[in-house]
C-alpha cells in the first residue's frame, strides 16, 4: 500500500497495515499463540466502469488448537428447558461499526477495545468448568451482540428463553438497546444445569459473569429491560426467518 495515482490513499492504507501489525504482535504475545502464517489484503479495489469499489483492507489470522477429548467440546444450542443462562465478560458501550449502529445508518466512534487479561483469565475459568462437565451451551457474542448470541443459540435448541438484562454486568451502559447490540469483545453466552450452577460460579470465580435467565419450553425470547418493563416478546421462528433472510435468493 504505497502512495500513487491509482492509490492517494496508500499512506492511510499502510498506517492501517501497522497498526494492525501491532496488533497481532500484542494479543497473540499476551495468549501465547504462535503466528505461523497469515495474509494480508490491502488493495482490493474492482472498477466498473468509472465507478471503483474498494473492499476494507483485510488480515487472515489462522489459528490451529489440539483437542484432547472431543467429548467435551460444546455446541451452541441450548439443551433443556430450566437451565440458567449466563452472561459471561463485561459489556460496555461500544458500538462503533457494529450491526446495529449499520442497520440504523450510522458508524459511531467507540469501537471495541479489547482487553487481552482479563479475557485470557476468563477463557481459563471457562474452559476449566468445560472440562469438569459443567457448562451444557456456549456460544461467543460477536456480530449484533448479546441479543444476537440469546436468539441463535435458543433457536438452535428449539428452545425459548425469559431474559433479564438488569443483572448483566456492564460499565456505563444505559440503554436496553446499546445492552443488547454492544459489540464488547471476550464475551460468552452460556447455559448450566440449576444443580450444577453452585459449581460453575465457584469454577469462574474472579471472572465478571450473571445469570441472566433461563432457558424455556416455550418458543418465545422475552426480554425485562432495565426499567423492569418488557422490552422484547417475540417467538423464535421469527428470529430465525429475520436470522436467514440475508442467504434467500
Amino acid at each position: 500500500p504505497i502512495k500513487s495515482e491509482k492509490t492517494p490513499d496508500g499512506e492511510y492504507k499502510l498506517a492501517q497495515l501497522f497498526r494492525a501489525n501491532r496488533g497481532l504482535f500484542d494479543i497473540p504475545t499476551l495468549y501465547g499463540i504462535p503466528m505461523i502464517s497469515g495474509k494480508d489484503s490491502m488493495k482490493n479495489d474492482y472498477m466498473i466502469g468509472d465507478t471503483k469499489i474498494s473492499i476494507p483492507p483485510t488480515i487472515l489470522f489462522s489459528i490451529l488448537g489440539k483437542i484432547d477429548d472431543i467429548t467435551k467440546c460444546i455446541t451452541m444450542d441450548v439443551k433443556g428447558a430450566g437451565d440458567f443462562i449466563y452472561v459471561l465478560g463485561l459489556t460496555k458501550e461500544e458500538l462503533g461499526a457494529s450491526e446495529y449502529f449499520s442497520q440504523h445508518g450510522f458508524v459511531g466512534n467507540s469501537v471495541p477495545v479489547v482487553d487481552g487479561k482479563a479475557n485470557l483469565a476468563l477463557y481459563r475459568a471457562l474452559y476449566g468448568a468445560m472440562q469438569s462437565q459443567f457448562v451444557r451451551s456456549c456460544h461467543d457474542v460477536s456480530d449484533a451482540g448479546l441479543g444476537a448470541a440469546l436468539s441463535e443459540s435458543a433457536f438452535a435448541g428449539d428452545f425459548g428463553m425469559e431474559i433479564n438484562l438488569a443483572p448483566v454486568p456492564k460499565q456505563n451502559v444505559t440503554r436496553d438497546d446499546y445492552l443488547l447490540f454492544s459489540e464488547s469483545q471476550g464475551r460468552f453466552v452460556v447455559t448450566i444445569k440449576p444443580a450444577d450452577a453452585p459449581r460453575f460460579e465457584s469454577a469462574m470465580a474472579g471472572t465478571v459473569f450473571a445469570r441472566i435467565g433461563t432457558v424455556t419450553e416455550e418458543k418465545k425470547i422475552i426480554i425485562t429491560g432495565l426499567s423492569g418493563e418488557v422490552v422484547i416478546d417475540i417467538e423464535t421462528e421469527k428470529l430465525k426467518d429475520a436470522w436467514q433472510k440475508p442467504l434467500d435468493f
